[in-house]
């Protein structure tokens, strides 16, 4: 077993169960220490992680619609965070390697950072049906 990639294991592992117990224990729709958006905060307008914080709460109180409503590409990279950390898992434990491509090709790199484009573009636009993605 990799020394190194145990170390990151558990590094990572304790911080996520830190920030999860953070963001669950207080929620960040009912706390105001949490760190404001500088680029919401400059211009008034949505960055395309705006209400990540607020979604992470609310997923973990289970309540996805609410979710959904404070940032949908947050609640969309979960699956495909969720992925790579099982990968990342696997191949700390197990003897027998996971490649995972997909995160590693262009295609998917320029699929993922259209998508981010569009989504901070749309979620600014001040007409129905845009109006819902807003933080």
């Amino acid at each position: 077993m990799n020394k190194q990639a145990l170390a990151q294991f558990i590094f990572v592992t304790i911080a996520v169960i830190g920030l999860s117990l953070l963001y669950f224990l207080f929620p960040a729709t009912s706390n105001n220490f949490y760190p404001a958006c500088i680029f919401h905060s400059v211009t008034g307008f949505d960055c395309p992680g705006c209400g990540s914080q607020r979604a992470a709460s609310a997923l973990l109180h289970g309540k996805i619609t609410d979710a959904l409503d404070f940032n949908i590409l947050f609640v969309l990279a979960v699956p495909i965070i969720g992925y790579a950390a099982f990968v990342f898992c696997w191949n700390v434990f197990s003897k027998t390697k996971m490649r995972q491509q997909v995160f590693y090709s262009p295609a998917f790199a320029k699929t993922i950072l259209f998508a981010v484009l569009i989504f901070w573009v749309l979620r600014n636009v001040p007409v129905r049906p845009f109006t819902w993605m807003r933080a």
